[in-house]
């Protein structure tokens, strides 16, 4: 069955939910790595977010904001391949 571009068999899902957990990955890091390091923080070191984005990336450099990626990834992409193909898979049963 063709839906688009390709056939949609099990590589086309597989790849699609893997570049899905790569690029939201890609997106949701830095806020991640902002977040963590706040909560690690001091209590008065940062006094917002944003110091906290411009410390970081003064001291580190800008790839600082994506440290930690691989395990992150290697976390999330199980997780996105099987329920996006789940859903698609539930979702062709139904409809």
């Amino acid at each position: 069955e063709r839906t688009g571009w390709a056939p949609a068999g099990a590589p086309t899902m597989f790849f699609s939910a893997l570049a899905a957990s790569f690029v939201a990955n890609c997106v949701c890091m830095p806020f991640d790595v902002v977040k963590s390091r706040v909560q690690q923080a001091a209590p008065g070191e940062y006094s917002s977010a944003l110091e906290c984005a411009r410390t970081s990336v003064a001291a580190d450099g800008v790839l600082v904001l994506w440290r930690g990626f691989v395990p992150a990834f290697v976390k999330l992409a199980p997780y996105t391949v099987i329920s996006l193909t789940m859903l698609e898979k539930f979702t062709a049963l139904y409809t």
